[in-house]
């Protein structure tokens, strides 16, 4: 036992700053990670302020910390469980992965570390192990590096680390280029740790085509560009990798050249709007060049269960103009057979000396009526914590991560303050509205009011703010009840960890 409360189950990992553990909350009847750090690796108090700056990273791609302590010298920290394979498992067990799942998987690890650099925390120790699927699929940054303490050097560490420099958001996203590398070839970009020579004395890697020749040249040159041994050479934050990799992965369909015979050329594709699931952050860089593979020699997965959005729905991608057509013709066909069927009876009843029969009144469809969903009521508690509602007695088996996490009750702030919730909980809306799984028109109407619910807040009226999240809330469920809103996902996952 951990703090008389953590269990430890099963060790899951072992590095050189401590070892993980797959345990068991008593109190709150969940299973949870516990990092056990080695004994002198960190005082109580750099680990306060370590874990203070992580639990201000509220992403879906981040693992959420949960409590920090010291156990008889030796620092801990609880973290959310995640139950899947990291890429590092992955990469063991399969090899290499098709190009689009590479893209997309490096695309959502590029998105938890551009969430958790805004916030001002630097990883430090970026490797494969470093993400790590949650029980839905959702990729997940795990293991963040503690700030000012030395880590041993690896084929991942950035070249600026090993010269002695501390790490910077630069140096995440080197070691994710290491990492993509690896997903597309089965092969290190590099096979040792940098040494101490200077930033240029290490050999460029060969292009990732030049072992997998499917790769196509935009990717070639991310991964290149991630690679640069300059660190201001390479890309200014992980949502411009995240985006680079979307158009890589689903390239813009182009219009083919016309035929020598004449013949003429297929319709262009329409142009991308938000109503069609396009990006919500702005346009699309631009399509692949004459050195790229031709577009559609990759097949994007349908979107998981729970994934961050992290690709740009292409416009009338999946949808046939001929099956539209069947559609028409079909629909053409049964008017036309129902209006023959009427005015043969019209006939026949005219011609008729006897009254024809009152006609049999069609009954009216039925309307399913949906349930409201009841708007969770606050409750009043002195803490100045988020109180996390714990049942009583104590556990007999080891049962699932219990939903909701934490109810944040009257008068309660969440980490981070009301601007960091109010913006995580924003970035879930963008995130399933890109996925295009939502309805466009709900999510955007819940945009705005959390917008109101921040202006609320930052002028001192948080009982209004609080009222205004609580609609959006019941609102959110009510379209979930219509089918408007998917049951998993970023969004239904957010909602699920908070309630008011």
């Amino acid at each position: 036992m951990v703090a008389g409360r953590y269990r430890l189950d099963e060790r899951i990992g072992n590095g050189p700053m401590g070892e993980v553990w797959r345990g068991y909350d008593t109190r709150a009847d969940w299973t949870v990670a516990v990092k056990l750090l080695r004994p002198g690796a960190a005082t109580r108090e750099v680990l306060q302020r370590h874990a203070e700056a992580v639990a201000r990273v509220i992403h879906p791609n981040v693992a959420m910390v949960l409590d920090v302590g010291d156990e008889d010298g030796t620092p801990y920290l609880v973290m959310e469980y995640l139950g899947g394979e990291s890429l590092g498992e992955e990469l063991g067990s399969r090899g290499p992965l098709p190009i689009a799942e590479a893209c997309d998987l490096v695309g959502q690890a590029a998105a938890g570390l551009d969430a958790a650099h805004r916030a001002g925390v630097v990883h430090g120790q970026v490797d494969p192990d470093t993400f790590r699927r949650a029980g839905s699929g959702v990729l997940k940054v795990v293991g963040f590096g503690l700030a000012g303490l030395a880590a041993p050097g690896t084929r991942y560490t950035a070249p600026e680390q090993a010269a002695g420099r501390p790490a910077e958001p630069a140096s995440d996203l080197y070691a994710l280029g290491c990492v993509c590398y690896e997903l597309l070839t089965g092969r290190p970009a590099f096979e040792d740790a940098p040494g101490d020579a200077a930033e240029e004395g290490r050999p460029e890697p060969a292009p990732p085509s030049r072992h997998r020749p499917e790769v196509p040249a935009e990717l070639d040159r991310l991964v290149l560009s991630l690679l640069a041994a300059d660190p201001a050479s390479r890309p200014s934050g992980g949502e411009p990798v995240r985006r680079a990799l979307a158009a890589i992965a689903r390239p813009r369909p182009q219009t083919a050249p016309s035929s020598v015979t004449g013949a003429p050329p297929p319709p262009s594709a329409p142009a991308p709007s938000h109503a069609t699931g396009a990006s919500p952050h702005g346009p699309r860089p631009p399509a692949p060049g004459p050195g790229a593979t031709a577009p559609g020699a990759f097949q994007q997965p349908p979107p998981r269960g729970g994934d961050t959005a992290v690709y740009d729905a292409v416009p009338g991608e999946g949808r046939d103009s001929g099956s539209n057509r069947r559609l028409f013709l079909q629909l053409g066909a049964a008017v036309a057979v129902i209006a023959a069927v009427t005015v043969a009876f019209v006939v026949w009843g005219g011609s008729e000396d006897t009254p024809t029969a009152a006609p049999t009144p069609t009954p009216a469809a039925t309307v399913e009526t949906l349930p409201a969903i009841p708007t969770p009521e606050p409750t009043t508690s002195p803490s100045s914590t988020p109180k996390v509602v714990i049942p009583s007695g104590e556990p007999t088996a080891l049962r699932e991560t219990a939903q909701p996490k934490a109810t944040l009750t009257s008068g309660v702030v969440p980490p981070g303050g009301w601007s960091a919730w109010l913006w995580a909980f924003d970035n879930a809306l963008t995130a399933q509205r890109a996925v295009g799984d939502v309805n466009p028109r709900v999510a955007d109407d819940a945009r705005k009011k959390l917008r109101k619910a921040a202006k609320s807040f930052e002028r001192g009226r948080d009982d209004a703010g609080r009222d205004q999240i609580r609609k959006v809330m019941a609102e959110l469920r009510q379209a979930q009840a219509r089918g408007e809103v998917p049951s998993s996902g970023p969004l239904p996952d957010f909602m699920g960890d908070w309630r008011l």
